[in-house]
């Protein structure tokens, strides 16, 4: 035994604080690291996901434009968890450990004013992966305005991310495992029209300890009301595939880098008419499974 620090003192805390919305029984994680028990086995694999920042998945480079609801460790915390990991895993005192609270199976952010539920998807043993897209008509009678969306999963084991988007207009929500839903901004709201239909997107995997298992899951949609913004213009979504000429002043929101291999480097730019470059975002390690919105 090297390290000074000890899983019940040390590294319980932030395990459970930094890495718990994912690393619990039965979640999205392929391993709960909530007890000792389950941590140790792995330690060699959380010091090596560690030092080459592959978790936590929050790939913001830290000297650009910061993003909110980060998830990176802080230099104290990944000190704490490579130390144990590399030096042994004492226990230490197992009283000092708080009982284990089960995770929530309610909405994270409170309840929806509409929620829809989409039908279940069935993943049979031996069926690893599986993507399915939903229409859900709303039956709004008017125009309705939300400040997000979410998802909430029946099976969270499985489910690795869920998108929702008003047919022929914006974004609402990119979920993904252990990330609290954003609110927009005050004084700005996404539009989703009488009649309007949602696009549901939605990306089930099962972990590899479940892949003879039979999962089946049936994710419920919820929609956030707010206020018509005093401008009257709804949030839009702009493609880009390299660059896009503004032809009127924009307030940007968010960026949503959309991956099919990881990069090394992601960076966006604008140039303002005087020629001034500014720094919009700025990825390293990205990587396509964790397909978020980053919030300016």
């Amino acid at each position: 035994i090297t390290s000074k620090y000890t899983y019940a003192e040390h590294v319980f805390p932030i395990v459970r604080d930094r890495c718990g919305a994912c690393h619990f029984p039965g979640g999205p994680a392929p391993m709960s690291l909530l007890s000792y028990k389950d941590a140790v086995p792995w330690a060699e694999s959380i010091r090596e996901q560690l030092t080459t920042e592959a978790m936590p998945p929050w790939f913001v480079e830290a000297t650009g434009p910061v993003m909110k609801g980060g998830h990176s460790l802080l230099n104290r915390e990944l000190d704490v968890l490579v130390t144990w990991a590399s030096g042994g895993t004492p226990e230490g005192d197992p009283s000092k450990i708080p009982p284990a609270t089960p995770p929530s199976t309610d909405w994270a952010t409170g309840k929806p004013d509409h929620v829809f539920d989409l039908p279940e998807v069935a993943l049979a043993p031996g069926t690893i992966e599986q993507k399915k897209e939903f229409s859900v008509a709303t039956g709004f009678t008017r125009d309705t305005w939300v400040r997000g969306a979410d998802a909430l999963p029946s099976e969270r084991s499985m489910v690795r991310s869920v998108t929702v988007t008003v047919d022929g207009g914006p974004l609402l929500a990119a979920w993904v495992p252990g990330e609290a839903m954003a609110p927009v901004p005050s004084g700005t709201a996404f539009k989703v029209p009488a009649n309007a239909v949602l696009k549901v997107a939605v990306h089930y995997r099962k972990n590899w300890q479940d892949e003879q298992v039979a999962k089946a899951d049936r994710t419920r949609i919820g929609l956030y009301a707010t206020d018509e913004p005093i401008s009257g213009t709804g949030i839009t979504t702009l493609r880009v595939t390299e660059t896009i000429t503004l032809t009127a002043p924009v307030r940007i929101l968010a960026i949503r880098p959309l991956l099919n291999q990881p990069l090394d480097a992601i960076s966006v730019e604008a140039t303002l008419p005087s020629g001034r470059k500014v720094s919009l975002l700025n990825l390293r390690a990205a990587r396509p499974g964790w397909a978020r919105r980053y919030w300016l």
